[in-house]
Formats: C-alpha cells, structure tokens, sequence
C-alpha cells in the first residue's frame, strides 16, 4: 500500500512538472491579437524562378486549411487578418561534389517572410526570416533531370515553410 501511494505521487508531481514546463504542440496556440478570420494574398517573388509564388502561397493555404479551416477567411471583406508576404529569396549551392567543377548534390534554400495586418493596415505580427532548405540530387549528363530535382526540391522546399510559418504564427509566445 505504501509502494501504491508513493508511486502516485511520483506521477501526480511529474504530471504537475510536465504541465508546467509550457511544452505544447506545435501550431497549438491561437493567432496574434485575438484574430480569428485570415484572408491570405498572393505572396511577392522577388526571386528568379518564375511561378513560386503561386506554389508557395497555395501551399500556405493548404497549411492553415489542414490545421484550422475554419480560421480562413473566404474573402478580404470578412477578414480580422491578411496574411501577405514575401518571398524573398531562393539560392542555390553545391553541397556534394566528385571534383572541383562537378557537384552531385545541391541544396537549394528559401528565405520567406510574412506579415499579418488588420484590415485597416495595422501591423499585427511580422515573422522575420523563415529560412528551411531542401536537397536535391545533380544527375551528370542529364540538365532535365536535374532540373526536374530542383523543382522537386523547390516544392519540398515550400511545403516546409509553409509548416514553419503556420507553426511561427502560432507559437503563442
């Protein structure tokens, strides 16, 4: 009996330890400023490849759609939030090579950054840089292969920001 007891104690005070510790899950917390509604724009390329930021916003939306439907707004007129932002930068490096000239691996890396207003303009949460990469292999001899890799990675690539921005929106911190 008295094993029992102090075994429960044990587990009340680890409970009351855990729950403490402010550990939750990701993307858990509620958005900034008591927003409910976000309408989310098309996001600006400021990048050389043509076309992410149809990739990158719709992935964005398929974000907040997958964690919280109900939070998007169906248009800008019925938004407590707009979520626009930038995509600011993809940059591409050799990470892997056989030889000096010759990569077999490359990584490419994405910088976005988002923020979220009220609909009168008024800043409500700025990320800063949200930075992930994602690599992608160099087939020799073959550019479309290649090339068909870095696409590949790029979509990766936007799929992971799109989780880290949701997550970062968030954070409740």
């Amino acid at each position: 009996m008295k094993r029992r007891t102090l075994l429960l104690t044990a587990i009340v005070i680890s409970l009351v330890c855990i729950s403490g510790c402010g550990y939750h899950f990701s993307g858990s917390g509620s958005y900034p400023s008591g927003v409910s509604q976000i309408f989310i724009t098309l996001l600006e390329n400021r990048t050389a490849e043509t076309g992410v930021e149809s990739t990158f916003t719709n992935d964005l939306i398929y974000e907040f759609t997958r964690n919280r439907k109900e939070s998007l707004a169906r248009d800008r007129s019925s938004a407590d939030g707009i979520l626009s932002g930038t995509i600011a930068g993809l940059s591409v490096a050799n990470i892997t090579r056989t030889s000096v000239s010759t990569a077999t691996e490359r990584r490419v890396t994405g910088t976005l950054t988002l923020r979220l207003e009220s609909p009168e303009g008024r800043l409500l949460w700025n990320s800063g840089n949200i930075v992930e990469s994602e690599a992608y292999a160099v087939v020799a001899g073959d550019k479309m292969a290649t090339d068909r890799n870095k696409s590949d990675a790029i979509a990766a690539l936007s799929q992971k920001l799109a989780e880290s921005a949701f997550n970062r929106l968030t954070e409740d911190f």
